[in-house]
């Protein structure tokens, strides 16, 4: 019941009540992000969601824009496309507030198989175990943002992804997202090369 129909229910309420509490706060980042630099305060992309179909996902940009074109994803904190309001948003997460109406629009729920790119998937597309997480609606957080975050391996994420669909239930959801908050105020494992330097030291 909880997996087919309520946790849906439930991510809705909770998303919608969300986007009324921090409506505000959200407004104030981005005009934030307007100031900071120029482009739109939403960044925009294709991911895959359940079922491999394709959605657009939302975020705060924290990037300059079109920055994606000139070199991809960030993996440095260092790296001279991120604006300075983005280092905030990034460190802390709020630059995926925005998913909050992905979730009311049904794109995706609070915890699940975090939603990546299209060719992030293409090395793995003949595992059959692995493609078991595009049975459910990908998550704004997933379980390896717990702990791992950045430093977690695909492979890792993907494993971790399959545990959490069999053991999906109301009170895993809500122990993980008391754990995930947890895991983002401390704001660790947030770039995944400056991870590796860090465990080569």
């Amino acid at each position: 019941m909880y997996r087919y129909f309520l946790k849906k229910l439930f991510d809705t309420i909770i998303a919608f009540l969300g986007i009324i509490v921090l409506l505000i706060p959200m407004v104030v980042i981005a005009i934030a992000i307007k100031v900071d630099s120029k482009g739109p305060a939403i960044f925009r992309q294709e991911r895959l969601g359940k079922g491999k179909k394709k959605f657009t996902i939302y975020k705060f940009r924290t990037m300059v824009n079109n920055a994606y074109q000139m070199g991809g994803i960030a993996n440095r904190s260092d790296d001279a496309r991120i604006t300075k309001v983005g280092a905030f948003l990034r460190r802390t997460s709020l630059d995926e507030l925005p998913q909050l109406f992905n979730i009311v629009k049904g794109d995706m729920a609070i915890i699940g198989p975090r939603p990546i790119l299209d060719w992030e998937f293409e090395e793995y597309a003949n595992h059959l175990e692995y493609a078991r997480r595009y049975d459910v609606l990908p998550g704004l957080f997933c379980t390896v943002d717990i702990d791992l975050r950045a430093s977690a391996t695909r492979e890792e994420q993907f494993t971790m992804d399959i545990e959490y669909i069999d053991s999906m239930s109301l009170w895993n959801d809500i122990k993980y997202c008391l754990q995930i908050v947890k895991s983002v105020v401390s704001g660790k494992n947030v770039y995944r090369e400056e991870v590796a330097e860090q465990e080569e030291e």
